[in-house]
């Protein structure tokens, strides 16, 4: 055996050992056992320290010991009822080490474990995941959702559905529900408000999970997730750092047995016949604040690491960035042209390079004659006139240009990647900004909601040139 499996062993089971915040004589009994039955020394319960609940998991589940994960499993067991009791805390943790050691485990299932600064919310809370939709899961869960809420609840678990909570925000008066995004964040504005109100009507499964929890939250392994139930089993400590760990199970149309054998499972392992259930839901005109609710609502309404959609408004004057309540500042027309010019141009970007040979410079000539005329018609509708657009060949004009702009999205706060919203130069000499072209929209004179840039009459003009 590696000594990295025994670090591993000596994490899974200080884990295990605190998990109730209890530790006591036939615990310290049975780590001794541990210890002397995987030679455990105490650089490897040092080493354990820097190590998290699931890479030590993961380090077992690979390690290609013969046998270990059996053994391991059996002697985690022991450890939980050697105190004669299997408390609450301990099973939610053995229930993942079943799920990931036990062969015969029903479950397809992985441990995760995060910062808690990131994300997190209350032990034993249940949460549908899923980064794309998928029909037949929803519909399961819509047709038996009040079996599984309750086969949940009695088990000590809360079932977190993101669409019920949604359509609760939705059946609520929206000045009542504004109020309270008010009274909650006194200092947004009402445009930060109107926007943050939107975005969670809109809110999806997906959504939350591709631009809450991996992108606001950092947590990339949750970006290409398949339907599934992600399960908070506790906290600990990495070093110095408090962690959340989670186990994630996959479910698919038949969710409701899942969760049926889960429980069964889950309640098989516990000592007591009786623990604390959670009853409180959220009804008419009654908003929680605490635990996942309180979560959803801070990540709205705490404006950081947010992937932002962009809005141009020419006829203000304004490149916006609705979902961090900003707007980019300190610019002229010229900037703001230029940056729509960018967009426009998307991928492509503009290439400003003197090329080399004659004819070459004769095509680079042409060339940029038709990137002017593209920028002096954005300039117009700007608010310029088209003869007096600044003529971008000239360096010592176009450089400032630049330098304001970038300077301008640098000074941004709360986004998400901030560098895929400056200018950059790629390895050819093209400068460019690179943003997923479904988050550029603008605002229109014959329309009171921006459209996407290349339904737009900017983009359209733009494109006739």
């Amino acid at each position: 055996m590696l000594k990295g499996h025994k670090v591993a062993i000596a994490r899974i089971f200080a884990d295990l050992i605190k998990a109730d915040r209890i530790v006591d004589t036939g615990e310290m009994e049975c780590w001794r056992n541990i210890c002397q039955k995987y030679a455990i020394d105490r650089d490897a319960r040092i080493e354990a320290r820097e190590v998290s609940f699931a890479e030590a998991l993961n380090v077992i589940c690979n390690s290609g010991v013969q046998g270990l994960k059996e053994d391991l499993l059996g002697d985690c067991r022991s450890m939980t009822v050697s105190d004669g009791f299997c408390a609450h805390p301990e099973a939610l943790l053995m229930i993942a080490l079943t799920t990931l050691l036990d062969s015969n485990q029903p479950f397809n299932g992985e441990v995760i474990s995060i910062p808690r600064a990131s994300f997190n919310i209350d032990i034993a809370t249940a949460l549908y995941i899923e980064s794309e939709y998928d029909p037949d899961t929803n519909n399961a869960i819509q047709t038996h959702y009040r079996s599984i809420f309750k086969e949940f609840q009695l088990a000590g678990f809360h079932f977190v559905y993101i669409p019920k909570i949604i359509d609760h925000y939705k059946n609520t008066d929206a000045g009542l529900f504004k109020d309270i995004l008010s009274f909650l964040a006194p200092s947004m504005s009402e445009t930060g408000f109107d926007n943050t109100y939107k975005s969670l009507m809109k809110m999806t499964t997906g959504i939350f999970c591709k631009d809450l929890l991996c992108n606001k939250c950092g947590i990339p392994e949750l970006r290409n997730t398949m339907p599934s139930l992600l399960i908070k089993i506790g906290n600990s400590f990495v070093g110095e750092d408090q962690y959340a760990n989670y186990l994630k199970i996959d479910v698919d149309e038949d969710i409701a047995v899942t969760v049926q054998t889960f429980v069964d499972r889950f309640t098989e392992m516990l000592s007591a016949d009786m623990y604390v259930v959670n009853t409180s839901e959220e009804r008419d005109n009654q908003f929680h604040f605490h635990g996942f609710y309180k979560q959803l609502l801070d990540l709205f309404l705490v404006r950081r690491n947010i992937r932002s959609a962009i809005q141009l408004n020419p006829y203000k004057e304004e490149i916006l960035f609705p979902d961090i309540d900003s707007k980019a500042m300190g610019l002229h027309r010229r900037e703001r042209a230029l940056y729509a010019l960018l967009l426009c141009q998307g991928k492509e970007g503009i290439n400003f390079n003197l090329p080399k040979s004659a004819d070459a410079l004769e095509r680079y000539n042409r060339r940029m004659k038709h990137i002017q005329q593209r920028y002096s018609v954005i300039y117009e509708m700007f608010g310029g006139g088209k003869e007096d657009a600044p003529d971008l060949s000239v360096p010592e004009i176009r450089r400032p240009i630049f330098s304001c702009l970038k300077r301008s999205i640098k000074n941004l706060q709360g986004l998400y990647n901030p560098e895929d919203y400056s200018i950059t130069k790629g390895a050819d000499g093209s400068f460019s900004v690179h943003i997923e072209q479904e988050l550029v929209y603008v605002h229109q004179f014959d329309s009171d909601e921006p459209v996407l840039l290349k339904e737009s009459e900017m983009y359209r003009r733009w494109s006739q040139i």
